[in-house]
């Protein structure tokens, strides 16, 4: 049975062996699952790996729904998106602990349509960091747990089946054309693999840091900071269908701040003196911004 996967070490594409669900090529290089639940295809050499405790932070900070107005601009781009009838292949691209996958497919069963969505939707999250994705998949299965002790798992609860690989970003193990739906979510696009890798006529949905995004933090790091002209990056690849730019404030502590500051770029730039400046701090209006953006690959 064909997969839309290609084999890491040849390139050659992945087949599905029906009795034991494990992936093989024609050159005889074989696949299985992992024991807690994702694939690991390949590992890159230098992969960003967070300490248990910065990931805790992290997820708290993200499970505590303070990036739900960007999940809900995410899931109207995607009710947007003319996406086909039948099957919908979705990469979320370097999806971390899975957070954004989770958030953005229980809004979309929110509605009827969605939940229409939601049960053709094929789900893949993509990360270098196996940590990440040990977490990921540790959540997905105590959440199915917790169903089935509810009683028989419902068609409506299909979202929980999201398909977590371990692999390299520079080179996807996806097959050219194999997409229907990125997405993209506060992370650089860069290269031309995602262009690959998704259909004609496909949709990529894109979250970027705006210029005054986590303004505050970041004059701790670059002093006298000035704010510059807001130009979004235009691809030749893409038709850009809609951008909208989504900004608000929270009250942040210090340690929701250092945080935030990991999920950043820049977070190598703050020494220990500024970390400790801003665990001491108390940010009553940090400001949030961000451009989301929904494209579509040309024709």
């Amino acid at each position: 049975m064909k997969s839309i996967y290609l084999c890491p070490v040849c390139e050659q594409p992945l087949l599905i062996h029906e009795a034991s669900q494990g992936l093989h090529c024609c050159k005889k290089h074989h696949f299985d699952k992992s024991e807690h639940g994702y694939w690991i295809f390949s590992q890159a050499k230098k992969p960003q790996i967070d300490s248990r405790q910065i990931m805790r932070a992290k997820r708290f900070l993200l499970e505590s729904g303070i990036f739900l107005p960007v999940v809900e601009k995410v899931e109207e781009m995607i009710a947007a998106a003319d996406l086909p009838d039948g099957e919908v292949n979705h990469l979320d691209y370097d999806c971390g602990e899975g957070y954004y996958l989770r958030a953005i497919k229980a809004k979309l069963a929110q509605s009827v349509e969605g939940q229409n969505l939601t049960k053709r939707l094929n789900s893949y999250g993509m990360t270098e960091a196996e940590n990440a994705l040990f977490s990921a998949a540790k959540i997905q299965s105590e959440a199915r747990a917790e169903l089935n002790d509810d009683g028989a798992m419902a068609d409506s609860d299909v979202e929980l089946d999201t398909t977590f690989i371990v692999s390299t970003l520079k080179t996807l193990p996806l097959a050219s054309e194999s997409l229907d739906l990125v997405t993209l979510i506060d992370k650089q696009l860069k290269g031309k693999e995602l262009f690959r890798v998704l259909k004609l006529g496909g949709y990529l949905v894109q979250v970027s840091p705006a210029p005054r995004h986590l303004w505050q933090i970041k004059e701790y790091i670059y002093p006298n900071m000035q704010e510059k002209e807001h130009n979004i990056p235009q691809f030749s690849e893409l038709e850009v269908l809609k951008t909208e730019r989504i900004s608000f404030t929270l009250p942040i502590d210090g340690s929701q701040a250092l945080a935030l500051l990991e999920m950043t770029p820049y977070a190598w730039r703050a020494n220990d003196k500024v970390r400790k400046q801003i665990a001491d701090n108390t940010f009553e209006a940090l400001e949030f911004d961000f451009d989301i953006t929904l494209s579509k690959k040309k024709v």
